[in-house]
């Protein structure tokens, strides 16, 4: 059965494996030893499983000004699409706790290698923004390239 709960640490085994599997998928590598991000402890990080199998993540990082940080989406590849609809859900829990918390902006970054991100990402109504526009406080992962903004106010 499908569920999404908060990160717990029996989860963390299976987030190495998810993320390690998609990582193979790609020639370019999709992590950064360098990334800022792992210095900052999420406020809020989700788990999905699929009768115990770690199936998907997703992320949020608060920042100033009622901005936040979306950060390590990821859905095993099996996981993904519309038939289990599992990055929708994910993102639909890291839009509804934004709003929860009084968040205007969610923002971004990603890799020209994640097509289908993109494309996902812009059917849920982000739009692509330039580095230049992103807050002085913007985590950087020194491997995007990209970077996105959806509006929730």
């Amino acid at each position: 059965m499908l569920q999404i709960s908060p990160f717990q640490k029996r989860h963390e085994e299976g987030i190495r494996a998810l993320i390690k599997e998609i990582s193979d998928e790609f020639t370019e590598s999709i992590s950064s030893s360098n990334s800022s991000s792992k210095k900052k402890i999420m406020d809020k990080y989700w788990v999905a499983e699929d009768d115990g199998l770690v199936i998907g993540t997703i992320g949020v990082i608060k920042l100033k000004d009622k901005n936040a940080i979306l950060k390590s989406m990821f859905v095993k590849k099996e996981y993904r699409g519309k038939k289990y609809g599992v990055s929708r859900l994910l993102l639909q829990k890291t839009i509804d706790w934004s709003k929860e918390e009084q968040i205007k902006n969610i923002l971004l970054g990603t890799m020209t290698q994640f097509k289908a991100a993109q494309k996902f990402y812009k059917k849920n109504n982000f739009f692509i923004i330039d580095r230049t526009q992103l807050p002085l406080d913007f985590i950087h992962n020194p491997i995007d390239d990209i970077f996105y903004k959806l509006n929730l106010s």
